[in-house]
């Protein structure tokens, strides 16, 4: 459940949305990454987002998502608290998980772009779905470790990226949730809190959603032409350059040749 804050200054109404698109997203390279990597049962985690004042709510919400201006320098730009309640040895979930977003960084200056927001909430669902912090920033590929523990973006940079759950960090969910490969419902006993590495062998990688990767490939299928036009027209260039130094030389005149030397006159006449 999202609850926007539509009387508040601080707060953009796309806000709403992003976080929307973030939970998608999840379930969107869940999709891409089963796909790959098998663990179809992942694939038993629905998510239903509702927004506060648009639409009738559940009762019982298990996540709820808030919004605050900023957490201010001690803390980061997104916080997820959870309750849990024991019996003997066994930790239990007790809904509703608690998500809270602000809206601008630490020092209250700046405003997260929709990018931000996305990327923000997303790190934050992952924490909601039960896993921790990565221990490293960025993919085998390049691109950012979505559950690592710091942004590694700017804040209100409109070059800001999408990031994506990594390899590890479906993995680690797909261990968390082993128990959906035997049960029909979404109850069941999980694992002690364990720290997880992709088995040898695997690719660390960003899983993207299905379109976005489309829009990658597009992309980087547009940048190696605009490359290889850039490189033709260079070299386009220099050809014509040599042509026209070559012309010039062709018209020039020769010199004339050096007069041959007769050799020198003898003073004495010799017989």
């Amino acid at each position: 459940m999202i609850n926007p804050q539509p009387n508040q200054p601080w707060f953009k109404a796309s806000y709403s949305g992003d976080v929307s698109r973030a939970i998608s997203r999840w379930a969107e390279s869940i999709i891409a990454y089963t796909d790959a990597s098998g663990s179809d049962y992942l694939r038993k985690l629905s998510f239903l987002t509702y927004v506060a004042g648009n639409q009738s709510l559940p009762p019982n919400p298990d996540i709820q998502v808030d919004f605050i201006e900023s957490f201010g320098s001690k803390q980061g730009l997104g916080l997820t608290s959870t309750l849990t309640f024991t019996t003997g040895n066994v930790g239990i979930f007790q809904a509703p998980t608690t998500t809270t977003l602000a809206v601008n960084d630490p020092t209250n200056a700046i405003q997260l772009t929709d990018t931000d927001m996305i990327n923000i909430a997303s790190h934050e669902f992952g924490h909601a779905l039960g896993l921790d912090h990565a221990s490293v920033s960025v993919t085998d590929d390049g691109t950012f470790e979505l559950m690592f523990l710091s942004y590694g973006q700017a804040v209100g940079n409109p070059r800001n990226t999408l990031e994506a759950p990594s390899t590890l960090d479906l993995y680690a969910l797909s261990y968390v949730y082993d128990w959906l490969a035997t049960s029909s419902t979404l109850n069941g006993s999980g694992h002690p809190k364990t720290d997880l590495a992709l088995p040898s062998g695997a690719t660390y990688w960003s899983v993207y959603p299905y379109p976005e990767q489309i829009q990658m490939l597009q992309n980087s299928v547009s940048q190696m032409r605009l490359e290889i036009l850039i490189v033709a027209v260079v070299a386009g260039l220099l050809l014509a350059l040599v042509l026209v130094f070559a012309i010039l030389l062709s018209r020039r005149k020769p010199a004339p040749p050096a007069p041959s030397p007769w050799g020198s006159v003898p003073t004495t006449p010799t017989v």
